[in-house]
Protein backbone atom coordinates (compact mmCIF):
# COMPACT_ATOMS: atom_id res chain seq x y z
CA UNK A 1 0.00 0.00 0.00
CA UNK A 2 2.85 2.35 0.90
CA UNK A 3 4.59 1.46 -2.37
CA UNK A 4 1.60 2.58 -4.46
CA UNK A 5 1.25 5.72 -2.38
CA UNK A 6 4.91 6.63 -2.87
CA UNK A 7 4.64 5.87 -6.59
CA UNK A 8 1.54 8.05 -6.91
CA UNK A 9 3.24 10.92 -5.07
CA UNK A 10 6.27 10.63 -7.36
CA UNK A 11 4.01 10.72 -10.42
CA UNK A 12 2.04 13.62 -8.99
CA UNK A 13 5.12 15.70 -8.09
CA UNK A 14 7.99 14.25 -10.17
CA UNK A 15 11.60 15.13 -9.43
CA UNK A 16 14.27 16.03 -12.01
CA UNK A 17 15.50 12.46 -12.49
CA UNK A 18 11.98 11.11 -13.02
CA UNK A 19 11.14 13.90 -15.47
CA UNK A 20 14.34 13.34 -17.45
CA UNK A 21 13.67 9.61 -17.78
CA UNK A 22 10.03 10.24 -18.72
CA UNK A 23 10.87 12.83 -21.40
CA UNK A 24 13.45 10.51 -22.98
CA UNK A 25 10.91 7.67 -22.98
CA UNK A 26 8.19 9.96 -24.36
CA UNK A 27 10.38 11.06 -27.30
CA UNK A 28 11.23 7.43 -28.09
CA UNK A 29 7.55 6.47 -27.83
CA UNK A 30 6.46 9.21 -30.26
CA UNK A 31 9.22 8.33 -32.70
CA UNK A 32 8.27 4.64 -32.51
CA UNK A 33 4.59 5.44 -33.10
CA UNK A 34 5.41 7.50 -36.21
CA UNK A 35 7.69 4.78 -37.60
CA UNK A 36 5.04 2.11 -36.98
CA UNK A 37 2.31 4.15 -38.68
CA UNK A 38 4.48 4.87 -41.72
CA UNK A 39 6.01 1.42 -42.19
CA UNK A 40 3.20 -0.89 -41.06
CA UNK A 41 0.05 0.06 -42.95
CA UNK A 42 -2.12 -2.75 -41.61
CA UNK A 43 -3.69 -1.96 -38.24
CA UNK A 44 -2.99 -4.52 -35.51
CA UNK A 45 -3.69 -4.83 -31.78
CA UNK A 46 -0.18 -3.55 -31.15
CA UNK A 47 -1.09 -0.33 -33.00
CA UNK A 48 -4.01 0.37 -30.67
CA UNK A 49 -1.97 -0.42 -27.57
CA UNK A 50 0.72 1.98 -28.75
CA UNK A 51 -1.90 4.65 -29.50
CA UNK A 52 -3.36 4.23 -26.00
CA UNK A 53 0.04 4.46 -24.29
CA UNK A 54 0.97 7.47 -26.46
CA UNK A 55 -2.26 9.25 -25.49
CA UNK A 56 -1.63 8.67 -21.77
CA UNK A 57 2.00 9.75 -22.12
CA UNK A 58 0.96 12.90 -24.00
CA UNK A 59 -1.53 13.75 -21.25
CA UNK A 60 1.12 13.30 -18.56
CA UNK A 61 3.62 15.31 -20.64
CA UNK A 62 1.15 18.23 -20.77
CA UNK A 63 0.50 17.84 -17.02
CA UNK A 64 4.23 18.13 -16.17
CA UNK A 65 4.59 21.17 -18.41
CA UNK A 66 1.64 22.88 -16.71
CA UNK A 67 2.74 22.26 -13.11
CA UNK A 68 6.33 23.29 -13.75
CA UNK A 69 5.66 26.01 -16.32
CA UNK A 70 6.21 28.93 -13.93
CA UNK A 71 9.38 27.45 -12.44
CA UNK A 72 10.72 26.56 -15.88
CA UNK A 73 9.91 30.02 -17.21
CA UNK A 74 11.57 31.72 -14.22
CA UNK A 75 14.67 29.55 -14.59
CA UNK A 76 14.95 30.12 -18.34
CA UNK A 77 14.42 33.87 -17.98
CA UNK A 78 17.08 34.03 -15.26
CA UNK A 79 19.58 32.29 -17.53
CA UNK A 80 18.71 34.41 -20.59
CA UNK A 81 19.02 37.68 -18.66
CA UNK A 82 22.70 36.94 -18.03
CA UNK A 83 23.50 37.72 -21.68
CA UNK A 84 23.08 41.15 -23.27
CA UNK A 85 21.37 40.10 -26.51
CA UNK A 86 18.84 37.74 -24.90
CA UNK A 87 18.20 40.27 -22.11
CA UNK A 88 17.30 42.94 -24.67
CA UNK A 89 15.10 40.46 -26.55
CA UNK A 90 13.23 39.65 -23.34
CA UNK A 91 12.71 43.21 -22.12
CA UNK A 92 12.43 45.29 -25.31
CA UNK A 93 9.26 44.50 -27.30
CA UNK A 94 10.21 46.72 -30.23
CA UNK A 95 13.70 45.26 -30.56
CA UNK A 96 12.31 41.73 -30.32
CA UNK A 97 9.76 42.45 -33.06
CA UNK A 98 12.40 43.88 -35.40
CA UNK A 99 14.85 41.02 -34.81
CA UNK A 100 12.36 38.22 -35.50
CA UNK A 101 10.91 40.08 -38.48
CA UNK A 102 14.39 40.59 -39.90
CA UNK A 103 14.98 36.83 -40.00
CA UNK A 104 11.63 36.43 -41.76
CA UNK A 105 12.70 39.17 -44.20
CA UNK A 106 15.91 37.31 -45.07
CA UNK A 107 13.95 34.10 -45.77
CA UNK A 108 11.46 36.03 -47.93
CA UNK A 109 14.27 37.56 -50.00
CA UNK A 110 15.87 34.15 -50.56
CA UNK A 111 12.51 32.62 -51.49
CA UNK A 112 11.72 35.46 -53.89
CA UNK A 113 15.07 35.01 -55.63
CA UNK A 114 14.61 31.25 -55.95
CA UNK A 115 10.99 31.06 -57.04
CA UNK A 116 11.22 34.22 -59.17
CA UNK A 117 14.11 32.89 -61.23
CA UNK A 118 12.39 29.52 -61.51
CA UNK A 119 9.14 31.17 -62.63
CA UNK A 120 10.90 33.30 -65.28
CA UNK A 121 12.90 30.37 -66.66
CA UNK A 122 9.84 28.10 -66.78
CA UNK A 123 7.55 30.95 -67.90
CA UNK A 124 5.10 30.02 -65.19
CA UNK A 125 2.46 32.62 -64.33
CA UNK A 126 1.80 30.78 -61.08
CA UNK A 127 5.35 30.96 -59.72
CA UNK A 128 5.79 34.55 -60.93
CA UNK A 129 2.61 35.51 -59.04
CA UNK A 130 3.84 33.81 -55.86
CA UNK A 131 7.22 35.52 -56.25
CA UNK A 132 5.46 38.88 -56.69
CA UNK A 133 3.55 38.34 -53.46
CA UNK A 134 6.73 37.64 -51.45
CA UNK A 135 8.55 40.45 -53.26
CA UNK A 136 5.97 42.98 -52.03
CA UNK A 137 6.29 41.63 -48.48
CA UNK A 138 10.09 41.91 -48.73
CA UNK A 139 10.02 45.47 -50.09
CA UNK A 140 7.56 46.54 -47.41
CA UNK A 141 9.53 45.09 -44.51
CA UNK A 142 12.80 46.23 -46.07
CA UNK A 143 11.59 49.84 -46.04
CA UNK A 144 10.88 49.59 -42.32
CA UNK A 145 14.32 48.14 -41.51
CA UNK A 146 16.12 50.66 -43.73
CA UNK A 147 14.43 53.74 -42.30
CA UNK A 148 14.37 52.67 -38.65
CA UNK A 149 18.14 53.11 -38.30
CA UNK A 150 18.45 56.21 -40.50
CA UNK A 151 15.80 58.55 -39.10
CA UNK A 152 13.49 57.50 -36.30
CA UNK A 153 11.44 60.72 -36.08
CA UNK A 154 7.64 60.64 -35.87
CA UNK A 155 7.30 62.30 -39.28
CA UNK A 156 9.57 59.70 -40.89
CA UNK A 157 7.68 56.89 -39.16
CA UNK A 158 4.41 58.23 -40.57
CA UNK A 159 5.81 58.35 -44.12
CA UNK A 160 7.07 54.76 -43.91
CA UNK A 161 3.75 53.73 -42.34
CA UNK A 162 1.91 55.26 -45.31
CA UNK A 163 4.23 53.48 -47.74
CA UNK A 164 3.45 50.15 -46.05
CA UNK A 165 -0.28 50.89 -46.40
CA UNK A 166 0.16 51.51 -50.14
CA UNK A 167 2.11 48.26 -50.51
CA UNK A 168 -0.63 46.31 -48.71
CA UNK A 169 -3.17 47.70 -51.19
CA UNK A 170 -0.92 46.56 -54.05
CA UNK A 171 -0.69 43.18 -52.31
CA UNK A 172 -4.47 42.74 -52.62
CA UNK A 173 -4.19 42.99 -56.42
CA UNK A 174 -1.44 40.36 -56.49
CA UNK A 175 -3.55 38.13 -54.24
CA UNK A 176 -6.50 38.61 -56.60
CA UNK A 177 -4.31 37.45 -59.49
CA UNK A 178 -3.33 34.32 -57.56
CA UNK A 179 -6.99 33.58 -56.81
CA UNK A 180 -7.89 34.01 -60.48
CA UNK A 181 -5.19 31.48 -61.44
CA UNK A 182 -6.54 29.05 -58.81
CA UNK A 183 -10.06 29.36 -60.14
CA UNK A 184 -9.43 29.51 -63.91
CA UNK A 185 -6.15 27.64 -64.46
CA UNK A 186 -6.69 24.97 -61.78
CA UNK A 187 -3.53 26.02 -59.95
CA UNK A 188 -3.13 25.14 -56.29
CA UNK A 189 -0.90 25.06 -53.24
CA UNK A 190 0.11 21.45 -52.64
CA UNK A 191 1.38 19.81 -49.45
CA UNK A 192 1.92 16.07 -49.25
CA UNK A 193 0.66 13.89 -46.40
CA UNK A 194 1.54 14.94 -42.88
CA UNK A 195 3.03 18.20 -44.20
CA UNK A 196 -0.50 19.52 -44.68
CA UNK A 197 -1.27 19.06 -40.97
CA UNK A 198 1.96 20.80 -40.03
CA UNK A 199 1.03 23.73 -42.30
CA UNK A 200 -2.44 23.85 -40.71
CA UNK A 201 -0.96 23.97 -37.20
CA UNK A 202 1.49 26.67 -38.25
CA UNK A 203 -1.21 28.73 -39.98
CA UNK A 204 -3.58 28.82 -37.02
CA UNK A 205 -0.76 29.52 -34.55
CA UNK A 206 0.61 32.30 -36.75
CA UNK A 207 -2.87 33.79 -37.24
CA UNK A 208 -3.62 33.85 -33.50
CA UNK A 209 -0.26 35.48 -32.72
CA UNK A 210 -0.69 38.00 -35.56
CA UNK A 211 -4.13 39.06 -34.30
CA UNK A 212 -2.86 39.27 -30.71
CA UNK A 213 0.14 41.41 -31.69
CA UNK A 214 -2.01 43.55 -34.01
CA UNK A 215 -3.92 44.81 -30.96
CA UNK A 216 -1.02 44.67 -28.50
CA UNK A 217 1.19 46.99 -30.58
CA UNK A 218 -1.39 49.80 -30.34
CA UNK A 219 -0.17 50.73 -26.86
CA UNK A 220 3.37 51.32 -28.17
CA UNK A 221 3.99 54.71 -29.78
CA UNK A 222 6.11 53.32 -32.62
CA UNK A 223 4.73 53.25 -36.17
CA UNK A 224 7.65 51.14 -37.40
CA UNK A 225 6.67 48.31 -35.04
CA UNK A 226 2.99 48.77 -35.92
CA UNK A 227 3.88 48.52 -39.62
CA UNK A 228 5.62 45.19 -39.01
CA UNK A 229 2.63 43.84 -37.09
CA UNK A 230 0.17 44.94 -39.80
CA UNK A 231 2.31 43.24 -42.46
CA UNK A 232 2.41 40.07 -40.37
CA UNK A 233 -1.39 40.16 -40.01
CA UNK A 234 -1.78 40.44 -43.80
CA UNK A 235 0.62 37.53 -44.27
CA UNK A 236 -1.31 35.45 -41.71
CA UNK A 237 -4.61 36.17 -43.50
CA UNK A 238 -3.11 35.09 -46.82
CA UNK A 239 -1.89 31.89 -45.12
CA UNK A 240 -5.52 31.06 -44.33
CA UNK A 241 -6.55 31.06 -47.99
CA UNK A 242 -3.39 29.12 -48.86
CA UNK A 243 -4.34 26.45 -46.30
CA UNK A 244 -7.93 26.30 -47.51
CA UNK A 245 -6.92 25.86 -51.15
CA UNK A 246 -4.38 23.18 -50.19
CA UNK A 247 -6.98 21.29 -48.14
CA UNK A 248 -9.51 21.41 -50.98
CA UNK A 249 -6.86 20.06 -53.33
CA UNK A 250 -5.89 17.26 -50.92
CA UNK A 251 -9.34 16.12 -49.75
CA UNK A 252 -11.71 17.29 -52.47
CA UNK A 253 -9.94 17.92 -55.79
CA UNK A 254 -13.27 18.28 -57.62
CA UNK A 255 -14.04 21.29 -55.42
CA UNK A 256 -10.91 23.13 -56.55
CA UNK A 257 -13.09 25.80 -58.14
CA UNK A 258 -15.38 25.90 -55.13
CA UNK A 259 -17.14 29.15 -54.33
CA UNK A 260 -15.67 28.82 -50.81
CA UNK A 261 -12.20 29.66 -52.15
CA UNK A 262 -13.56 32.69 -54.00
CA UNK A 263 -15.53 33.94 -50.96
CA UNK A 264 -12.64 33.43 -48.52
CA UNK A 265 -10.19 35.02 -50.94
CA UNK A 266 -12.48 38.02 -51.46
CA UNK A 267 -13.01 38.47 -47.71
CA UNK A 268 -9.27 38.33 -46.99
CA UNK A 269 -8.49 40.74 -49.83
CA UNK A 270 -11.05 43.21 -48.46
CA UNK A 271 -9.61 42.92 -44.94
CA UNK A 272 -6.07 43.59 -46.18
CA UNK A 273 -7.38 46.48 -48.29
CA UNK A 274 -9.08 48.00 -45.22
CA UNK A 275 -5.86 47.70 -43.19
CA UNK A 276 -3.91 49.39 -45.99
CA UNK A 277 -6.42 52.25 -46.33
CA UNK A 278 -6.51 52.72 -42.55
CA UNK A 279 -2.70 52.98 -42.48
CA UNK A 280 -2.70 55.64 -45.22
CA UNK A 281 -5.41 57.71 -43.49
CA UNK A 282 -3.67 57.50 -40.11
CA UNK A 283 -0.28 58.38 -41.62
CA UNK A 284 -1.67 61.35 -43.55
CA UNK A 285 -3.28 62.70 -40.38
CA UNK A 286 -0.01 62.43 -38.44
CA UNK A 287 1.97 64.02 -41.30
CA UNK A 288 -0.54 66.88 -41.54
CA UNK A 289 -0.44 67.48 -37.78
CA UNK A 290 3.35 67.42 -37.72
CA UNK A 291 3.63 69.85 -40.64
CA UNK A 292 1.06 72.18 -39.05
CA UNK A 293 2.97 72.04 -35.77
CA UNK A 294 6.25 72.70 -37.59
CA UNK A 295 4.69 75.66 -39.45
CA UNK A 296 3.28 77.03 -36.21
CA UNK A 297 6.67 76.71 -34.53
CA UNK A 298 8.33 78.48 -37.48
CA UNK A 299 5.83 81.35 -37.27
CA UNK A 300 6.33 81.59 -33.52
CA UNK A 301 10.09 81.61 -34.00
CA UNK A 302 9.78 84.43 -36.56
CA UNK A 303 7.58 86.42 -34.16
CA UNK A 304 10.00 85.76 -31.33
CA UNK A 305 12.92 86.85 -33.50
CA UNK A 306 11.10 90.06 -34.45
CA UNK A 307 10.34 90.70 -30.79
CA UNK A 308 13.97 90.14 -29.84
CA UNK A 309 15.14 92.49 -32.60
CA UNK A 310 12.68 95.17 -31.45
CA UNK A 311 13.82 94.78 -27.86
CA UNK A 312 17.42 95.02 -28.98
CA UNK A 313 16.65 98.20 -30.93
CA UNK A 314 14.86 99.70 -27.94
CA UNK A 315 17.77 98.82 -25.69
CA UNK A 316 20.20 100.27 -28.23
CA UNK A 317 18.21 103.51 -28.44
CA UNK A 318 18.10 103.72 -24.67
CA UNK A 319 21.83 103.16 -24.44
CA UNK A 320 22.45 105.86 -27.07
CA UNK A 321 20.18 108.32 -25.24
CA UNK A 322 21.85 107.52 -21.94
CA UNK A 323 25.26 108.12 -23.49
CA UNK A 324 24.11 111.50 -24.84
CA UNK A 325 22.70 112.49 -21.47
CA UNK A 326 25.83 111.31 -19.73
CA UNK A 327 27.97 113.31 -22.16
CA UNK A 328 25.87 116.43 -21.62
CA UNK A 329 26.09 115.91 -17.89
CA UNK A 330 29.86 115.49 -18.06
CA UNK A 331 30.24 118.58 -20.28
CA UNK A 332 28.15 120.62 -17.85
CA UNK A 333 30.14 119.40 -14.88
CA UNK A 334 33.40 120.18 -16.66
CA UNK A 335 32.17 123.66 -17.54
CA UNK A 336 31.08 124.34 -13.95
CA UNK A 337 34.39 123.04 -12.70
CA UNK A 338 36.31 125.34 -15.03
CA UNK A 339 34.26 128.34 -13.87
CA UNK A 340 34.98 127.47 -10.23
CA UNK A 341 38.70 127.24 -10.99
CA UNK A 342 38.67 130.65 -12.73
CA UNK A 343 36.77 132.16 -9.81
CA UNK A 344 39.29 130.73 -7.37
CA UNK A 345 42.11 132.22 -9.42
CA UNK A 346 40.41 135.62 -9.49
CA UNK A 347 39.94 135.56 -5.70
CA UNK A 348 43.58 134.65 -5.23
CA UNK A 349 44.71 137.49 -7.47
CA UNK A 350 42.53 139.99 -5.62
CA UNK A 351 43.92 138.93 -2.27
CA UNK A 352 47.45 139.32 -3.57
Amino acid sequence: MNFFKRAWNKIKTPNILWLTLFYIGFVLLVAGTIVLVVLVKKQTVFHYILYFVSAISLSYFIYTIVIYAKKMKAGIVKILKKYKLTRILLTNYGYRTIMFSFFSFILNVAYVAFIGIFGILSRSEWYISIASYYLILSLTKGAVFYNRKRNNTKLKQAKVYRYCGVMLIILTFVLSGILVLIYTANMSFKYAGIMLYAVAAYTFTYLILAIYNFFKVKKYDDLFIESIRNINLAKALVSVIVLQVAMFHAFSPQSQKSAANAITGLAISVLILIVGIFMIIKANKIIKDKKSLKKSKTENNIENNDLVINLQNINLNKKTENKKQFKIYNDKNNHDAQIEILEEKDKTNEEN
